[in-house]
């Protein structure tokens, strides 16, 4: 007999989101291309200067504006990491390697396209500011990490509460709405400068309190270690992050070495974490 919560997880994937070994290489496949279009459009917005005016948006993590088109390099490029692991993250759920998992990262091939995506899109999205320093590349910058935060929340109170996709699909635009009403306030705000990003974090510890319920409270049969990977990782990022601002000891305008460079390959990593979480589940197999 199927626990409650594996007939849960089969009435809650729809019939033609189920993963099935002739289709789980179009997770890669269509993750790719989203990557290829992303980038290209940045690549051709910031020759054609689509995104306007540079306004020093993004200027107070040091690196110093360049002459010529990418106005931070090392804070752009190093966005690539992102890419590569949304990518990696497509790979891998392509083939075979979590095929025997049963959760549904393994199980519908949109959620794992979609959770691909939102990583890579985090690339562009932040070399958008960092390239240009306008406030459309600002807003694309914050638009990327809103997306992210709401699939974490989102998809660990499904779990957590047994909900339909209809549910995680509200609670993922909500949490967006309210992130961007966030931005809208430009006051300073301690430690994380910006409302958008204290957004950003308040509904990233909303996540982790769901998954620890999930997996403390619940029982979820869940490698927990990866979570706790994921955390270290953003943490590291975010102290680093800090230490590194305009006016910091450790700040040099001129140097390709940037800790907010660090700290995008530090979320990079922390994304893909995170993802090893989300695969390592076991539905139907509490503990």
């Amino acid at each position: 007999m199927k626990s409650i919560r594996e007939s849960y997880f089969i009435a809650a994937i729809p019939i033609n989101c189920s993963m099935q070994t002739q289709n789980r290489t179009s997770i890669f496949r269509n993750t790719l291309l989203f990557a290829v279009i992303t980038f290209g459009s940045f690549l051709l917005a910031v020759y054609f200067q689509w995104f306007g005016p540079g306004t020093n948006v993004g200027g107070a993590f040091c690196e110093a504006a360049r002459e010529g088109m990418i106005k931070q390099p090392a804070n752009t490029w190093s966005n690539l990491s992102f890419i590569f692991f949304g990518l990696l993250i497509a790979y891998q759920l392509s083939g075979a390697t979590f095929a025997h998992a049963n959760n549904t990262l393994t199980r519908s091939t949109f959620t794992a396209t979609f959770f691909a995506s939102l990583v890579v899109f985090l690339g562009p999205g932040s070399m958008a500011m960092h390239a240009t320093e306008t406030i459309t590349g600002g807003v694309l910058d914050m638009l990327s990490m809103y997306l992210l935060a709401a699939f974490a929340t989102a998809y660990a109170m499904q779990r957590s509460f047994n909900w339909s996709n209809l549910n995680f699909t509200i609670t993922f635009f909500t949490v967006v709405v309210i992130c961007e009403i966030a931005g809208q306030y430009h006051g300073y705000v301690p430690i994380v400068g910006y409302a958008g990003n204290l957004a950003f974090g308040l509904f990233l510890i909303t996540a982790a309190v769901f998954e620890s319920y999930n997996a403390f409270v619940k029982h979820f049969q869940i490698t927990r270690k990866y979570g706790y990977w994921s955390i270290f990782f953003l943490l590291l990022g975010f102290a680093v992050w800090n230490m590194w601002l305009d006016g910091s000891p450790l700040c040099d305008p001129g140097s390709l070495l940037q800790g907010h460079a660090i700290w995008h390959i530090c979320c990079a990593i922390a994304a893909y974490f995170l993802f090893r979480f989300y695969v390592s589940e076991e539905v139907g197999t509490e503990i």
